[in-house]
């Protein structure tokens, strides 16, 4: 065999298990690993790779270390990615001896990615996203997000109103009239369509008022004498007889869609909008420093796609399985390329066709870095007992054979082939 790789279930042993944290050598934490290393010693490939959590007690990891012969490594995910995630790897190659020696793996390059690189719409309000789980489908709350209670939380801009003017009413609600705040993407750009934002939108850049105590938002079209928008909180302009021209001579205002208390439901998408003021959030009546401008906002979790990035999943990997699920399986998974760039110190393994066997496959991340680094998979071979990450493997990479329980690997009998 080729390479064997795989990280047991790390739910025992993180500092996230409050009760019954495993922190000895025993328990069930303690024989899924086993699991690993009895498929090292049984089928003793050319490389091994093997993955967990920082946050394991120093006397598991002490163990570890002895059980495999070689020190681990430290990489967080921030290197490579916009997500703080902080993995052991324990990498080692096999000697003529039959023993294992430590690879040397340095960390990989810092691409600098932070959390508004990848999303794909909306704000972050920190630089990285916190480590994602596999209960990130649950969802999570600002609050949570703001005292680093876990889960990464983004703000979408709400549109902050439409454009009153003596040619249309408050409730025409064309793409001309509506007011966005710069903070969120630009609405589609269209070529066609006449009159205020039509082509483009209208967007609202809140700046401090002049002397008059005038807060002068920008002007439509570049002018600053015609198409003025103003807020509200701010003194209107001196009105004159050239309103009656029209053209842009009216002062106009943008209508807010939400002028009253602190937090209210919208009632067309029925979330709960969050104002934020002078670098505050008022949550639950109670103001908490964020890093947002003025205005209001719907706080959401990420989505699956936003999820992958931080994974740095090729978007063209599929689940064919409930979003649910898709959360599951990534916060369960590994960042792929922390993963390609330690198998990137292995030998061989894109000049001949390799054997693999992946025990804990769950979404095959270990499948993705190969082949982003350009490897020939001879033969992949999975351990998996959960029927949604199976469902999802064999969508993305059907001729991965399927083994089932890892316990089985124990059994004197099991055999995965006799090529291996």
């Amino acid at each position: 065999m080729n390479l064997l790789i795989g990280g047991s279930p790390c739910t025992h042993w993180s500092i996230a298990q409050t009760k019954n944290r495993e922190t000895e050598a025993s328990g069930i934490g303690w024989e899924l690993f086993l699991n690993y290393r009895i498929a090292r010693d049984k089928y003793k490939p050319d490389y091994f790779l093997y993955e967990n959590n920082k946050s394991m007690s120093p006397a598991i990891r002490a163990q570890i270390t002895a059980e495999l012969g070689v020190e681990p490594v430290l990489i967080n995910s921030a290197l490579v990615s916009a997500q703080n995630r902080q993995r052991l790897y324990w990498v080692g190659k096999r000697n003529p001896d039959g023993t294992y020696s430590q690879v040397p793996v340095e960390q990989p390059e810092d691409r600098g990615l932070l959390l508004r690189d990848i999303l794909e719409t909306g704000i972050a309000w920190q630089e990285k996203s916190y480590c994602i789980t596999a209960t990130e489908y649950k969802g999570s709350n600002p609050q949570q997000t703001l005292s680093k209670h876990r889960r990464t939380m983004v703000a979408e801009p709400v549109r902050i109103g439409t454009i009153e003017n003596d040619a249309k009413t408050q409730a025409f609600d064309s793409q001309q009239y509506r007011v966005y705040s710069p903070d969120g993407k630009s609405v589609t750009l269209c070529g066609n369509g006449g009159g205020l934002g039509a082509k483009t939108g209208l967007y609202a850049t809140p700046v401090d008022t002049d002397a008059d105590g005038i807060l002068h938002l920008g002007s439509l079209y570049g002018q600053h004498s015609r198409w003025g928008v103003f807020a509200k909180d701010g003194k209107c302009p001196t009105i004159t007889a050239s309103m009656g021209m029209g053209g842009g001579h009216v002062p106009m205002v943008p209508t807010r869609t939400d002028e009253e208390g602190h937090c209210q439901k919208n009632p067309t998408t029925a979330k709960q909008i969050y104002e934020v003021r002078d670098g505050k959030i008022s949550i639950g009546n109670t103001w908490h420093p964020i890093k947002l401008r003025d205005g209001f906002y719907i706080i959401r979790k990420l989505t699956v796609r936003e999820c992958m990035r931080l994974q740095t999943v090729p978007e063209e990997y599929v689940f064919p399985v409930s979003n649910s699920q898709a959360y599951k399986m990534l916060g369960n998974g590994w960042t792929v390329d922390v993963i390609a760039h330690i198998m990137s110190h292995f030998d061989g393994l894109t000049t001949e066709p390799v054997e693999v066997l992946s025990m804990y496959d769950g979404m095959s991340c270990g499948h993705i870095a190969l082949d982003k680094l350009g490897a020939t998979v001879a033969t992949y071979y999975a351990t998996e007992i959960d029927k949604y990450a199976v469902q999802t493997i064999q969508h993305n990479f059907p001729e991965t054979i399927q083994l089932g329980d890892a316990f089985q690997v124990r059994d004197d009998d099991w055999r995965l082939g006799e090529e291996l």
